[in-house]
């Protein structure tokens, strides 16, 4: 019968192949263990580094990790008898037709390098690109960056697109200025505006001595005295020390008599009234200057 014929086979094979088979186990098993363990070991080396930082981390343990597990492929192919430098061939063959396929998955993970080697920004720091999207890196993989945007939603941006824009990182530096617009109604005192600015700016505990707070002119508005206060503040108190400006600014304003202007039309209406007509109104007889009629008398 067939299957008393695939018994022996079977048997036959695993008589012959005993210490192939258990050697390809163990590396099965161990292979996968092993891979782990490697992996759990650079993880802990890299935190403790001073020089590799967690987006480092994350992308080489990512690329280590892909090389890894094709070295264990190759070597379980290689206990199986089938010829490695056959499949290494059709491997970079394959990875060939898949680079063709995929240039801008290869683009990507290029960008990535660039992105981990130049270190235009690392997870944590909040970024904003051309286009305006912008958010908190939390984290920068082989092939794409994610941003956790304020509203806190989630943004997978490609790794070439955002080498390829302009990226303004608002946490390199530890301060940051911070510009308030003011707007009071024409003809305000300026010196009151500016005092009144500042008085704003020096009483908020978290604003900066220095540089120390601005209050100046900035623009003659359509219907309205522009002003800006501009003060220093931590970068993480920026948001807080905005909102807190803005409304305590309008209370002062309200109780020093400054108007906060809104927009307005003037309409001047100009009455237009023409030499022709004014000649002709000048010659025109008045009611009493008009020859009176002779009146018909009856006869009886």
């Amino acid at each position: 019968m067939w299957y008393e014929t695939a018994w022996n086979w079977i048997k036959d094979f695993f008589v012959k192949n005993w210490q192939t088979i258990i050697i390809f186990f163990v590396v099965l098993i161990f292979g996968i263990i092993l891979i782990k363990i490697i992996l759990a070991v650079l993880d802990r080396a890299f935190k403790k580094s001073k020089h590799i930082n967690s987006t480092a981390r994350h992308f080489f343990l990512g690329l280590l990790k892909a090389l890894l597990y094709i070295v264990y492929i190759i070597a379980l192919l290689s206990l199986l008898g089938i010829p490695t430098t056959s499949v290494i061939a059709l491997l970079s063959a394959f990875a060939l037709a898949i680079s063709l396929a995929l240039q801008d998955t290869m683009s990507n993970l290029a960008s990535g390098v660039v992105l981990i080697f130049t270190k235009p920004f690392t997870e944590g720091d909040y970024i904003e690109l051309k286009d305006g999207t912008a958010g908190t890196v939390t984290r920068i993989t082989m092939f794409n960056t994610k941003l956790r945007t304020p509203s806190n939603q989630v943004v997978t941006i490609p790794n070439k697109t955002v080498v390829d824009a302009n990226v303004t990182n608002y946490s390199v530096e530890e301060t940051r200025r911070l510009d308030i617009t003011l707007s009071v109604a024409y003809g305000t005192d300026i010196d009151k505006v500016k005092e009144v600015g500042l008085l704003v700016a020096n009483a908020h505990e978290k604003v900066l001595k220095d540089p120390e707070p601005m209050t100046r002119l900035n623009m003659h508005g359509a219907s309205s005295l522009d002003f800006i206060l501009r003060v220093w503040v931590k970068r993480d108190d920026y948001w807080g020390v905005y909102f807190d400006l803005k409304e305590q600014v309008v209370k002062a304003f309200n109780a020093s008599g400054i108007e906060i202007p809104f927009n307005q039309l003037d309409v001047h209406v100009k009455e237009d009234v023409t030499v022709k007509e004014v000649g002709a109104a000048a010659v025109q007889p008045t009611a009493e200057e008009k020859p009176k009629k002779p009146t018909q008398k009856t006869k009886k």
